[in-house]
């Protein structure tokens, strides 16, 4: 939020009057003059406090087009006039803009840690690939860990049909094990918090469990085949793949944990400024309370302020890349504003992206 006061010259207003006031004489028809003929002074007696009116409007409309012009895409809301005061000489108006603070803050003395990078595990990520893919088969068999259960849970006058359970190092799981299907048993364990069960003080832990259906798990075997069924090559190819993927995520996650502590240095360095309401409601989050949701638009508004104060820019080609890829999506945040209110989201998000970048190259770096 930004306070600025404007002034605009009364010989201003006075010709903008004389411009409306030909403009309606054209239109204004006055017993005793044809339409279109009466004078300009006439037109601008008769409605003096219209056309004072309607050419300050117009001053004041122009002056806010100016101001905010500078601010764009970063405009959160509409100007707001605070106060307006008329002389011999001038029209002055205080007006409050709700655009991003204006800041003079030095990033050389802001260090950023390096980074301790951890080996890639690839074999990590095809195991996870591997459990996603597997096939549930039934069997005639005790529970062991790894399967898959089906079961009915009854809980004083509470049941739960055919719910699904992995076995796995819980108390209620190692209650299970050995229990074949068909089978009922009592348990009093600590029950998992997923249970979509209520709970009482009162026999809280003690379910009966009904034994439905037994599956295990059989995970495909890790070869070429198994990377072509997900589209590749080769398992060859997977891992690499695998590998850049791992790469491009922990690069970006790095970047954003660094980033964030910049903005938590540059936070404290700069003079506190108001948050706008409008963008604490676009950053906000139900989940946070009210000081992180404020922290949260503070960093977002010095990322704004940096990205102007700098005068980053937007490539054509950068743009159109955002806006192919939005057409290529089937679910976009954009899909219900209109064009102009969507490219300028659109801008703000590519803009403080570069901001990022912006205050990891200028902030210093350890040795």
């Amino acid at each position: 939020m930004q306070d600025l006061t404007v002034a605009f010259k009364e010989k201003n207003l006075k010709e903008e009057i004389d411009k409306l006031a030909n403009e309606l004489r054209k239109e204004v028809a006055i017993p005793g003059f044809r339409k279109g003929k009466v004078p300009v002074d006439v037109i601008k007696t008769r409605f003096e406090g219209q056309l004072r009116a309607e050419s300050l409007q117009k001053l004041i409309q122009d002056k806010m087009i100016d101001l905010i012009k500078d601010y764009e895409p970063f405009i959160y809301g509409p100007p707001v006039v605070k106060n307006l005061n008329e002389s011999e000489e001038e029209v002055r108006l205080e007006v409050e803009l709700d655009v991003p603070p204006k800041i003079d803050l030095d990033l050389s003395d802001i260090i950023i840690e390096n980074v301790d990078e951890e080996a890639i595990d690839v074999n990590k990520e095809l195991e996870k690939l591997r459990e996603i893919n597997s096939e549930l088969n039934s069997v005639d068999r005790e529970i062991k860990k790894g399967d898959i259960v089906f079961i009915d849970i009854i809980k004083a006058k509470e049941k739960v049909d055919n719910y699904s359970w992995e076995i796995g190092d819980d108390e209620f799981s190692h209650a299970l094990l050995g229990l074949s299907s068909g089978q009922k048993k009592e348990v009093e364990v600590k029950l998992p918090d997923v249970f979509p069960l209520e709970t009482n003080e009162k026999d809280e832990n003690r379910v009966t469990v009904n034994i439905l259906e037994i599956k295990e798990k059989n995970k495909p075997i890790l070869d070429d085949e198994f990377a072509k069924d997900l589209g590749f090559e080769s398992l060859s190819e997977l891992k690499e793949s695998l590998k850049d993927n791992i790469e491009a995520e922990r690069k970006k996650s790095e970047k954003e944990d660094l980033a964030d502590k910049i903005l938590v240095e540059l936070l404290n360095k700069a003079e506190d400024f108001s948050v706008s309401p409008t963008l604490l409601k676009m950053v906000g989050a139900e989940d946070l309370n009210d000081q992180e949701a404020k922290k949260n638009a503070k960093k977002t508004a010095l990322l704004d302020a940096i990205a102007l104060k700098e005068r980053i820019s937007i490539a054509e080609e950068e743009l159109d890349k955002w806006l192919d890829r939005l057409a290529e999506s089937d679910e976009s945040e954009f899909n219900n504003l209109d064009e102009e209110t969507a490219l300028r989201f659109i801008k703000q998000l590519i803009l403080r992206e570069k901001a990022l970048d912006y205050l990891l190259d200028k902030a210093g770096k350890e040795d």
